[in-house]
């Protein structure tokens, strides 16, 4: 499922978490990524094995404090609602 807000979209299935970060004017919205896992064959021995790699948060600015957390909210609820399907 695809959340899209302001100029950014998410696959909330592969959220890890969601943060805020306070700022003296407004502030970020968080959205950490689960780790991305890619097989990867061995050339001598043709074996496979995962890999995970780090995904980078995702930073939104949001203008107000109330915003903000309005926002949280709302992104909060889509989770917990994709989740509980």
């Amino acid at each position: 499922m695809i959340i899209r807000n302001g100029g950014v979209a998410i696959d909330i299935s592969q959220l890890r978490a969601i943060k805020t970060e306070f700022l003296s004017q407004g502030g970020n919205l968080i959205f950490e990524l689960n780790n991305l896992v890619i097989p990867i064959e061995d050339p001598d021995t043709r074996e496979q094995s995962q890999h995970s790699f780090p995904n980078e948060a995702v930073e939104v600015y949001i203008e107000t404090s109330d915003s903000l957390r309005a926002y949280f909210d709302e992104c909060v609820d889509l989770w917990k609602e994709y989740k509980t399907r």
